[in-house]
């Protein structure tokens, strides 16, 4: 039995990405069979003893496991980390930074699940690799882009940095809370141009209220008065994923060239835009709810798509195709839908994610044996 270490959030204290994904790696692993620890850091700014007692919580012990067995505990320091086989690293706070390098022992090897983060030029992208190769055993790539572009370019590599689909509770994610009035859902921007982040969502809202006048919208974190839309707050994961991403028809990403986003634009070395750093894990959890998409070429990863063909637009500025595409989505929703949530839950649930980690560490730990004996010799 493996010993999985992950050092994350937990949901019921900390809403958001990485407390979402250090819970489905729990589940995810355990159901493979391991043994997990959930660590919360304790670093600056982060205290878990206090946000379990603000959270009305007794103690680490009375926080919810959702059907999972793994154990939470604080991490202050090095000291604290029981012995593993593998330890996740799944924070991407700042300040959690410093305890990595005290998290490593001969016989445990260190993984991260990265968002995009190769373009194809070379030279870029080795850097990249070094820093990520200095602090990790393996790497593991949520994008088939990412991972083609290692074996073109750095196939020495190929082991070290593997394919691993980011993998969400295909149960918790059901569509149930959905009217038969459509609604769509939009994540907040970020940054002093919110409402032009948002403003192709808003011209198109005005537009589709024609047709369907009960047209309603969901916008995480905050109200959008243009919209009308119902505000949804940060919550636990089942809870916001029932009270967000079942309920939608349709899923917008906001326009990332005008949110903090755009720090990671970039280009490949044949033109193409792309946003380093960029997962968008509501794109995918939205589509596993039956949810369709419609998005900006090469905004969203095409291999997110599950309906790529008809989800992608050229331009926010061209309002009469982002009306016809979103016509048609609602026009066939039930059709759509229902492929959609077949191809998103096959390629995206926890089990496979944790299935394809699985092996790929296995990979990394027999090269270790080999390197090993190989030295002995």
């Amino acid at each position: 039995m493996r010993k999985i270490a992950i050092v994350g959030r937990h949901t019921a204290l900390t809403p958001g990405f990485n407390a979402a994904m250090s819970l489905n790696e729990a589940l995810g692993f355990e159901a493979h069979g391991c043994e997990v620890t959930l660590y919360l850091p304790h670093t600056k700014g982060q205290n878990p003893r206090a946000a379990v007692k603000r959270a009305g919580f007794r103690s680490y012990d009375d926080l919810p496991r959702f059907g999972g067995r793994f154990d939470v505990k604080p991490l202050a320091s090095g000291a604290e980390l029981d012995a593993a086989d593998v330890l996740i690293w799944q924070t991407y706070n700042a300040a959690d930074q410093a305890l990595l390098p005290e998290l490593r022992r001969p016989s445990m090897l260190r993984t991260k699940n990265v968002p995009r983060t190769f373009t194809g030029d070379a030279r870029r992208d080795a850097k990249r690799m070094a820093t990520l190769s200095e602090n990790f055993d393996l790497v593991t790539l949520s994008l088939r882009a990412d991972q083609q572009i290692v074996r073109a370019l750095f196939p020495e590599q190929r082991r070290r940095f593997r394919y691993v689909p980011r993998g969400f509770v295909a149960d918790w994610l059901d569509g149930n809370g959905r009217g038969t009035a459509p609604a769509i859902g939009l994540d907040q921007a970020k940054g002093p141009e919110m409402e032009r982040a948002r403003r192709h969502i808003t011209t198109l809202g005005q537009q589709l209220r024609g047709q369907w006048p009960d047209l309603r919208f969901l916008s995480a974190r905050q109200d959008v008065d243009a919209l009308g839309s119902e505000g949804v707050p940060a919550l636990p994961l089942r809870d916001y994923y029932d009270r967000f991403l079942n309920r939608i028809w349709l899923y917008m990403p906001i326009d990332f060239e005008h949110s903090v986003h755009v720090k990671g634009l970039a280009h490949t070395p044949e033109g193409q835009r792309l946003f380093l750093g960029l997962y968008e894990n509501e794109v995918v959890e939205a589509q596993m709810a039956g949810a369709l998409v419609l998005v900006r070429r090469d905004d969203v990863p095409r291999e997110l798509l599950m309906l790529p063909g008809v989800s992608q637009v050229d331009s926010y500025d061209d309002e009469e195709a982002l009306l016809a595409a979103a016509t048609a989505h609602l026009e066939n929703f039930e059709a759509r839908s229902r492929l959609t949530r077949e191809r998103a839950q096959a390629r995206h649930n926890h089990l496979e994610m944790a299935r394809a980690w699985l092996a790929a560490l296995d990979v990394v730990a027999r090269d270790g044996r080999r390197a090993e004996g190989g030295d002995a010799g």
